[in-house]
């Protein structure tokens, strides 16, 4: 007896057709998917930079509670003396640094700030090249340019607003002001009502080979020194010893500018979704690239008198 077998058919294979429809499909997924990680890491990100703003917040009311009320100046030198009328310093004279130098040992960064020592020598923040590092708290993770050293220094994408940390009517003129510090008991405009810090981006034009940053240990207030280096402060334009609206500071936060356009003293908005503030209270918020000027250059002035919208 015999018994019928089956002949091997061969597996039929995918066709052409079917592995491009097949991959098609995949690609469209993808596409679908890719904006929604995006935004996700968009959101992880800014949530991250808030909280490096609520540090430096906290950071700064901790230095103002050790010293007497006071808040650290934008810049101070060395030789500066109070006695002479230059400014109230309180225990910030005899350092050479900027605010975010005064501010590293309420920022867990104690160590750092003691191999700076107060003396009476030239630049004390430029010792054992304090000014060089790359601090975690002080790196914004939208900005691209804040994982690079600028000319071999540490930079920031947080600046400090100058009408908070410096002394813009200093009866001396601006340079002087640089070197103005505040109690935050004198913010008449009420510490919620005023920004503290905003974003801003660390490398400007050129970047990586720019022609001016955001340096945190850098505050000279020079202004052919401010066209090759910037510094850690927002202002406005000066007449004489009066704040310009709408210049500097006083102009509305710029979207992610291109390295052409990119304004060293102006906030950034990382993202189109807004730039983040830090507040004298302590709290942080996203100001929208629409804000309203009047109400933008409202809340940098800490003593202007003027009331901001609830919306702003």
């Amino acid at each position: 007896m015999f018994v019928a077998v089956s002949p091997h058919r061969p597996r039929r294979g995918f066709t052409l057709i079917e592995l491009l429809v097949v991959i098609a499909i995949i690609a469209i997924l993808i596409g679908l998917l890719l904006p929604a990680v995006q935004k996700i890491r968009e959101a992880a990100n800014r949530m991250k930079s808030s909280n490096n703003l609520k540090q430096l917040g906290l950071a700064a009311h901790n230095a103002a509670d050790t010293n007497v009320e006071c808040l650290p100046p934008v810049y101070i030198e060395f030789w500066v003396n109070p006695a002479a009328g230059h400014m109230y310093a309180g225990p910030y004279v005899g350092n050479t640094g900027t605010a975010f130098f005064f501010l590293l040992p309420f920022m867990e960064q104690d160590n750092l700030y003691r191999q700076a020592p107060p003396s009476q020598t030239n630049h004390t923040i430029y010792d054992n090249q304090v000014h060089t590092k790359m601090l975690k708290t002080l790196q914004g993770p939208n900005d691209p340019t804040a994982s690079f050293q600028i000319y071999g220094w540490g930079v920031s994408s947080y600046a400090t607003n100058y009408q908070v940390f410096g002394y813009p009517n200093h009866p001396w003129g601006w340079a002087w002001g640089c070197m103005g510090a505040t109690r935050l008991a004198t913010i008449q405009d009420g510490t919620s009502n005023t920004i503290l810090y905003a974003e801003k981006r660390a490398g400007c034009q050129g970047f990586p080979n720019p022609s001016g940053g955001t340096l945190w240990a850098h505050g000279w207030w020079n202004a052919d020194w401010m066209a090759t280096f910037g510094n850690t402060d927002i202002y406005g334009g000066y007449s004489g010893t009066t704040a310009v609206p709408n210049t500097g500071a006083f102009v509305v936060p710029q979207v992610q500018p291109t390295n052409q356009n990119c304004e060293r003293h102006r906030a950034t908005a990382f993202t189109a979704s807004g730039c983040l503030v830090g507040m004298c209270d302590g709290s942080v918020r996203n100001v929208r690239p629409s804000v309203d000027p009047v109400a933008w250059t409202a809340a940098m002035t800490p003593n202007g008198g003027e009331v901001l919208p609830s919306s702003w």
